[in-house]
């Protein structure tokens, strides 16, 4: 009798912590080592930040969509650790195609299109979580380093660093691109489905249901190149994104999660009554160096 209690007791054990297992929390991956120094990622990523003041119209800080933007992003990166987090900052372009993109270190700009488009929260949170999830795992210093000789990164970099007068021609030879009303810094499928999967742990952690960031860009490949150029040519699609984040989530213990709430409704009105630009005024505004001018007064300093 005690043997068969025992063995009832080792399978309930054993059952459990299989049970364990497949209901375990998602934990973020380690970002790796890419011999770039945390220091000079975050000063690359200032002085790219820089340009785009000079090539692109940006909202202030002050401004209400910047603000929830703001918001939104520190309750994203609240979730990550601290060693392997970074200085992450949030802006807003006034710009009407959908589009977001990150720089190494932190930085990183949300169309004010993305917002008007995102259909509850848990998109626009999605969209930035993608984004965050590209500097988590340093993407932009990998891809960078895959185009250039390991021998001569560094003294490309140093070039690069701390270089104010001719910065631009000096980050393309990083292959960091800024015009046409876009940023140019090339990722691959595989990248695009690491962001995705970091994304959506990062989503989960907060409590957003992650399948709605694999819906935003399945609505933006059912609307074709009308809307979102900018962003699809940015993010190559690494396949069918909602089956592979449903495949990821699939044994996640359930959350209490949120989709919408009072303050991205008011944000997102208020958003759609933003003065914004087309691609090809903001590259005009370049030219004409209107956008360096008009913010002149709030632009980063390197």
């Amino acid at each position: 009798m005690r043997r068969s209690t025992a063995l009832i007791s080792l399978s309930a054990i054993a059952i459990t912590g299989f049970a364990y297992v497949i209901q375990s929390a998602p934990q973020l991956p380690d970002p790796g080592n890419t011999g770039v120094s945390k220091e000079q990622q975050i000063q690359l990523g200032q002085q790219t930040a820089a340009e785009v003041y000079k090539q692109m119209p940006v909202l202030p800080d002050g401004s209400a969509e910047t603000a929830y933007v703001q918001q939104l992003g520190k309750k994203l990166v609240s979730v990550i650790p601290p060693d392997n987090s970074w200085p992450y900052q949030f802006h807003v372009v006034p710009q009407k195609e959908i589009n977001a993109f990150a720089l190494p270190g932190g930085p990183i700009f949300v169309n004010i299109g993305t917002v008007t488009a995102a259909a509850d929260e848990a998109q626009l949170a999605g969209v930035m979580a993608h984004e965050i999830s590209h500097v988590y795992m340093q993407h932009s210093i990998k891809q960078i380093k895959k185009q250039q000789l390991q021998q001569g990164l560094v003294g490309i970099l140093g070039a690069v660093l701390g270089q104010s007068n001719g910065a631009g021609a000096a980050l393309a030879r990083l292959g960091i691109g800024i015009g046409s009303g876009m940023l140019s810094l090339k990722y691959s499928r595989g990248d695009e489905a690491q962001a995705d999967s970091v994304g959506a742990v990062l989503m989960y952690k907060v409590g957003y249901p992650p399948v709605e960031l694999a819906q935003f860009f399945q609505t933006l490949e059912q609307q074709g190149g009308a809307n979102g150029p900018n962003f699809l040519s940015d993010h190559p699609n690494p396949g069918n994104r909602v089956a592979a984040i449903q495949e990821e989530i699939r044994g996640w213990p359930p959350v209490n999660t949120q989709t919408n709430n009072q303050a991205f409704l008011r944000v997102r009105e208020k958003a759609q009554g933003v003065r914004a630009y087309t691609a090809q005024e903001i590259a005009q505004g370049a030219k004409d160096n209107t956008w360096a001018k008009q913010n002149e007064r709030y632009a980063p300093k390197n």
